[in-house]
């Protein structure tokens, strides 16, 4: 995923003298990014084998206690098996190069996986309101012993995968969608043991029907965050935290730059930022270190690593062709 970039490779073209130049750049002055990517995939899978492993525990351990919220929190690590699986799979394809059919390789692989995890969370929780319903009208007396232990085995499995997958949570969307899972899980194990201790100390089965009730809410406000960044970055929306002006400020500051628009920044993919302007640079021997000076500085001031810069002898009129006349 990635290569390593130097910031003195622009490449551009005059069409003639005093009309539009282009530039394209990589910012940023030598990124390396295959390390960091392999501790991202080896955290994932460590976490998915110990997701998969416990929620086959989590669920038999339901079905003999008679506990809605072990198997309600074994259908959660379940979904968390599934979204840690999707996760692996799609840092493998965002790893992929670049070809003539997807210009841009496959980093959105790992949005559209985040986007799936968040749906996927929302379905769960229809399917389990619809379980707890019935059990809270007829509830069901609950092992509280076995289901005590099975619970407790079942946090520190979730504290596990919530260690391994935090230190990457933060640069990756795809890996903050898992992570947000298993803490949202790691939540409902703290419940359903509240629930067993209630039962042993009061006999009242209701409240294991109650915890479950709690672990969907975790389920909805967990996803609900993830599936606003995921729709926000498809949607092509300014990358949270960066402000345009700034941008636009810092260019304008490049000597012999006086003007900057058709100004677009997005997101490919969490913590892939690109950036793609018209710079108005009327002295002709400026323009090629006004490009240089735009793609190192975007990259150094705000992450960016994918940069277009357009460079015009005189502002042009609907330069991007938004609206063509025909």
């Amino acid at each position: 995923m990635g290569h390593d970039h130097a910031c003195g490779h622009d490449h551009g073209h005059d069409e003639h003298a005093g009309h539009p130049r282009a530039a394209h750049g990589h910012g940023g002055c030598s990124h390396g990014h295959h390390g960091h990517a392999g501790l991202q995939r080896r955290a994932i899978t460590y976490a998915f084998l110990i997701t998969a492993g416990f929620m086959a525990v989590e669920a038999v351990g339901g079905l003999l206690t008679g506990s809605m919220a072990l198997l309600s929190d074994s259908m959660h690590m379940m979904t968390d098996a599934a979204a840690l699986g999707m996760s692996f799979f799609a840092s493998r394809l965002a790893a992929l190069k670049p070809d003539s059919a997807r210009t841009f390789g496959y980093r959105r692989a790992e949005v559209v996986a985040a986007l799936a995890n968040a749906l996927l969370l929302w379905i769960l929780s229809g399917y389990m309101l619809r379980e707890v319903y019935e059990r809270f009208y007829d509830p069901v007396p609950v092992l509280y012993g076995p289901m005590l232990g099975v619970a407790v085995a079942g946090l520190l499995a979730n504290l596990a995968s919530a260690w391994i997958l935090h230190a990457h949570s933060e640069d990756n969307i795809n890996i903050r969608g898992a992570f947000l899972h298993v803490v949202s899980d790691l939540a409902g194990s703290v419940a359903a043991i509240a629930a067993g201790l209630i039962i042993y100390f009061t006999g009242w089965y209701r409240a294991d029907t109650i915890v479950s009730l709690l672990i969907i809410a975790l389920i909805l406000f967990s996803s609900t965050r993830l599936l606003g960044e995921a729709f926000h970055i498809l949607m092509e929306g300014a990358p949270r935290g960066l402000s345009l002006k700034a941008v636009e400020k810092q260019l304008l500051a490049i000597d012999g730059v006086s003007d900057v628009h058709e100004l677009h920044v997005w997101s490919l993919s969490s913590g892939f930022n690109a950036i793609s302007a018209h710079l108005v640079v009327k002295d002709p021997a400026l323009q090629q270190a006004a490009i240089k000076a735009a793609t190192c500085g975007v990259a150094a001031g705000f992450g960016i690593k994918h940069s277009v810069f357009q460079v015009e002898a005189e502002p042009v009129g609907n330069s991007s062709c938004d609206v063509c006349a025909h």
